[in-house]
């Protein structure tokens, strides 16, 4: 059956609806190559970078990667360390006007920019490589994003998998400074059937005090990243002095890996970055942003727990490798 009888009406000759039918469908498809031919404008993202340094970097590297490929943006990377002064004013002026679709801050210095004045506004933004990110200006939440910080609990999770023989654990902190952190310790290592002994100190000078009182009272030392504690010269001393109790180590980065920590919590720049990009192209699409726990790696130091006689676990979890 010929497509035109479907619309034949008495008195009416086929070939008008035929001409109609062919009108239509051109039109259609007309309409629908116009609406592809049309493109849609690629979404452009700012990104703030508190300093030129390699961390940073490689964050923005994952990051661009990710949201060229996966969003098709337009990136724009703006350091601040050439922004100072009065043309830190005519930056977020600059910046105010191009009508950016995102903002992303690395690092504090980018990220206290973004938070204090809002370059502009009403315009979202993301923060990544940043500790304890801040509040948003003049409000009570937060800005979502990937910060540095491991919550207490899914790090002692790491610890309780890698550190078997460990159920005491010393955590070395300023009550100034890591007073919640400590407290969520607590609750979490109570799940866990461990203890959290309190090594508290207000000044430098109280750490080897503090550590000669409880060395008998602890199976490991916690090292968390702590304004008072965190010293090179004091990381060194604390892991030199911890193995020569036979006791281990647990720190925040590869420098304590590398010092003779038994474990080490070890982040990858560029896989953070990567997942920031990925967040970032969900909040261009319009999906809920939260705040989400940073990609990290747990590292053993092998040569240090066979010294002190520590067993390497047998079952592989996630996350925990054997450092380099």
């Amino acid at each position: 059956m010929r497509i035109s009888a479907i619309f034949s009406t008495p008195g009416m000759p086929y070939p008008f609806w035929e001409r109609l039918l062919l009108t239509v469908l051109c039109s259609v498809f007309l309409g629908a190559a116009a609406l592809h031919a049309e493109e849609i404008p690629a979404p452009k993202v700012a990104i703030l970078v508190s300093r030129n340094i390699r961390p940073y970097i490689e964050a923005v590297e994952g990051m661009s990667v990710v949201l060229s490929e996966t969003a098709g943006a337009k990136i724009q990377v703006f350091p601040l360390e050439k922004f100072e002064g009065k043309s830190q004013e005519v930056l977020i002026q600059n910046l105010s006007g191009e009508n950016f679709d995102l903002f992303v801050a690395v690092g504090p210095e980018a990220v206290r920019l973004a938070s204090e004045r809002p370059v502009p506004e009403k315009t979202a933004w993301l923060y990544s490589m940043v500790l304890n990110p801040p509040p948003l200006s003049g409000q009570t939440e937060t800005a979502c994003g990937i910060p540095l910080d491991i919550p207490a609990k899914k790090q002692l999770e790491t610890i309780d998998q890698g550190l078997r023989t460990v159920k005491r654990l010393g955590l070395l902190y300023d009550p100034r400074y890591n007073s919640e952190f400590f407290m969520k310790a607590v609750a979490g290592a109570s799940v866990l059937d461990l203890k959290i002994v309190p090594l508290k100190v207000s000044s430098r000078k109280d750490i080897p005090v503090v550590l000669k009182q409880n060395w008998e009272n602890i199976d490991a030392v916690w090292l968390i990243p702590d304004q008072t504690v965190i010293s090179e010269s004091i990381v060194q001393y604390i892991i030199k002095d911890a193995i020569f109790k036979k006791i281990p180590v647990i720190g925040y980065n590869r420098f304590f890996y590398e010092s003779g920590a038994a474990m080490a919590f070890v982040f990858d720049y560029e896989e953070l970055g990567r997942q920031t990009g990925r967040l970032a192209a969900n909040t261009l699409r319009g999906k809920g942003c939260e705040k989400e726990i940073p990609v990290f790696h747990a590292w053993l130091n092998l040569r240090v727990m066979n010294k002190l006689g520590i067993s390497v676990p047998e079952k592989k979890f996630p996350l925990i490798e054997a450092g380099p």
